[in-house]
């Protein structure tokens, strides 16, 4: 009885942290849900305000991380190993969970529409279907998901790396980085629990713009499918279908039930991205990934600064619109993403941490933009797909991406294929989430001890609520606002975290020490915390 109740403490959910963000989160879904018209608006102006006036702090705060990044690859940090045990992981197993953190559902719809819609609209004032539209349109996409967004992960993920593997510390929530700046005596009270509120509503609001992307594509391909006309009943269905798989998976054995779907998610990929490029045009994908790739190269700290002060004085340009959009989502899921890749690095050296996040998830997100990108410019070139400006401006992305598909050979075959993809990794993102969210929410947990089933379900009713109400109201522009207006008060939080891990590791000495005498900052944060 004693050992039930300690498990049922052990699971009591941090009620701040649960209900705060719930509460808020929903009252917003209700006020909006509520006033669809006015709550367009309402986007707009936040929007524009934010992207508005702080583009220039979205751009220097990248390129900050990056310079970060640079910094700790070649200087006295590289060296540096996360603890003093063996890697978990093997070098290839672990390079494939990096690589693989990125492949959601969302990335097969950007890779396929996104380099049109910079032919469309083309930056630095260039004419629209123009030569160098479509050079921009090659060049944009690598830039946008290259070194530049990883970086945030990365900088972020060395100090919780190095808390975790070489101080010893059991780091889930941001405000216990924030400690190593701010002090334990400011993080325990209110303003730990108002950085982790706005860590969690950073969360949803991220996976809310994922889900406000992949569930109008699942949609549409279903469309295309079985010709079942698209209402926003079908999206409804469609979160109400995923919240009951999970659930499934929840109660049934969660660790066997993701590793399968996520096993059949690689091969299905692989499997896709294999036969666009065998009945695509070959030569013309490889040659204009290595213009773009190169023009990515010339033009780098060009587009690193893009602000548009002078083609668009009212600052809602195209900057704005996808660069800042784009740095923001990377930001909203940077936390997460950070103390994952920090959790699977045990025993890896400060440089191949670095080098692994810029390179293996951003050259892996290229691959999908050479094959598809590359497909969509192509086809629309040669005449295939005369009508894809049209069905973009009034139908949306989703359908646009399905019109491309249906372009290719064999296209029920192609559009079962990415239908199942979407919907498998809809479900890993959606659990591994929820997951977070439960865990980010609970007060204690040890061990290999998980939040509660319900805790997980509950959050992933708040992310599909939110994710539809997003899409009610005005589709992309809505999901962009989401991620703008969630992750810019956590830049600051994320520069505090970056402070502090040169904070901490000038006070622990740890960049000029030898692997041998590690073991002092062990006993030093052990008797820091006795102190406490």
């Amino acid at each position: 009885m004693n050992d039930s109740k300690k498990a049922v403490e052990k699971l009591e959910i941090d009620k701040i942290l649960y209900f705060f963000p719930i509460v808020i989160i929903l009252s917003a879904c209700v006020y909006l849900g509520f006033n669809l018209e006015k709550a367009n608006n309402i986007i707009n102006v936040i929007f524009a305000y934010i992207t508005g006036n702080f583009s220039w702090f979205y751009q220097f705060f990248t390129f900050g991380c990056l310079a970060v990044c640079i910094y700790l690859i070649f200087g006295k940090y590289g060296s540096m190993r996360f603890g003093d045990e063996k890697p978990e992981f093997s070098t290839f197993s672990w390079l494939s969970m990096i690589f693989t953190a990125a492949l959601g559902g969302s990335l097969v719809l950007w890779a396929t529409i996104e380099p049109f819609y910079y032919v469309m609209g083309p930056p630095f004032g260039v004419e629209a279907y123009s030569y160098e539209a479509y050079q921009w349109a090659t060049t944009y996409p690598l830039f946008h998901w290259g070194f530049t967004g990883n970086s945030m992960y990365c900088a972020l993920g060395v100090t919780f790396a190095y808390m975790f593997w070489v101080r010893k510390k059991d780091v889930n929530r941001a405000s216990t980085a924030c400690a190593l700046v701010l002090g334990d005596k400011v993080t325990s009270g209110w303003a730990g629990k108002i950085i982790d509120i706005l860590l969690i509503i950073s969360i949803v609001g991220g996976i809310a713009t994922t889900l406000g992307l992949s569930t109008p594509l699942a949609s549409e391909l279903i469309v295309a499918l079985f010709g079942i006309p698209r209402t926003l009943t079908m999206d409804i269905a469609l979160i109400i279908f995923w919240v009951i798989l999970i659930s499934i998976t929840v109660y049934s054995g969660l660790n066997k039930g993701i590793r399968i779907v996520s096993n059949v998610r690689m091969w299905l990929i692989f499997g896709i991205l294999g036969y666009i490029f065998l009945v695509g045009p070959k030569v013309f994908m490889l040659n204009n990934f290595c213009e773009g790739l190169g023009n990515m190269m010339n033009d780098f700290f060009k587009m690193s600064f893009y602000t548009e002060p002078f083609g668009n004085p009212d600052f809602n340009g195209f900057p704005q619109w996808w660069t800042i959009f784009y740095w923001a989502w990377w930001a909203s899921y940077a936390s997460q993403m950070g103390i994952y890749f920090a959790r699977i690095s045990k025993g890896r050296t400060v440089r191949s941490f670095c080098l692994a996040i810029l390179t293996a998830t951003g050259l892996g997100v290229w691959i999908f933009f050479a094959v598809f990108g590359n497909y969509t410019l192509h086809a629309f070139i040669n005449e295939k797909l005369p009508q894809l400006p049209d069905i973009l401006n009034n139908a949306g992305n989703a359908a646009a991406v399905v019109h491309v598909w249906e372009s290719l050979p064999l296209p029920t075959l192609v559009l079962s294929a990415i239908l199942l993809l979407t919907i498998l990794a809809t479900i890993t993102l959606l659990n591994g989430s929820a997951y977070t969210l439960a865990m980010l929410s609970t007060k204690k947990l040890t061990g290999e001890q998980e939040p509660a089933g319900w805790n997980r379900i509950s959050w992933v009713l708040v992310l599909g609520t939110l994710a539809l109400i997003l899409m009610a109201i005005g589709g992309l522009k809505a999901v962009q606002t989401s991620s703008v207006l969630v992750s810019f008060p956590m830049l600051f939080i994320f520069i505090i975290i970056i402070a502090g891990f040169f904070k901490v590791t000038k006070d622990d000495n740890w960049g000029n020490l030898n692997g041998k005498t590690k073991q002092n900052i062990v006993a030093k944060t052990d008797s820091e915390s006795a102190n406490i």
